[in-house]
C-alpha cells in the first residue's frame, strides 16, 4: 500500500497572501482566534474554569465563553486585562509597522 505524502504546498498561500485585501482579512481572522486561543489556554494553564476566571475578573461566565470564542472580534482592553490578570498573566500588545500592522499578544 503506498502512503500519500502530507501535502505541503505554501505556494498557494504565498500567492493568496499577495493579494492586499485577502491578506488583511487573513491577518484579522488570525489575530481574532490568537487571542481566543492565547485566554483559553492562560486559563487553563491556571487550573481554572471560566466561572472562576468569571468571578475573579468581574464579569460573567459567557462572557469569558464569548473572549475565549475565535469568531468574537469586539474585545475590550479593560476586559482583556482582568481576564488576563485573573489567570494570573500579563498582558502585552505590540505594534509593529511592515506587513503585520497589528499583533495581539
Amino acid at each position: 500500500m503506498k502512503v500519500k505524502a502530507a501535502r505541503t504546498d505554501k505556494g498557494w498561500l504565498d500567492r493568496k497572501l499577495a493579494n492586499p485585501k485577502f491578506r488583511k482579512g487573513f491577518e484579522e481572522e488570525s489575530q481574532k482566534l490568537a487571542i481566543g486561543d492565547q485566554l483559553t489556554r492562560l486559563r487553563q494553564e491556571a487550573g481554572l474554569t471560566q466561572a472562576q476566571v468569571a468571578q475573579r475578573a468581574k464579569t460573567t461566565a459567557s462572557a469569558i465563553s464569548r473572549y475565549e470564542n475565535a469568531e468574537y472580534d469586539r474585545y475590550e482592553l479593560r476586559t482583556l486585562q482582568r481576564i488576563v490578570r485573573a489567570c494570573g498573566g500579563r498582558l502585552d500588545i505590540i505594534l509593529e509597522s511592515g506587513p503585520k500592522a497589528y499583533h495581539a499578544a
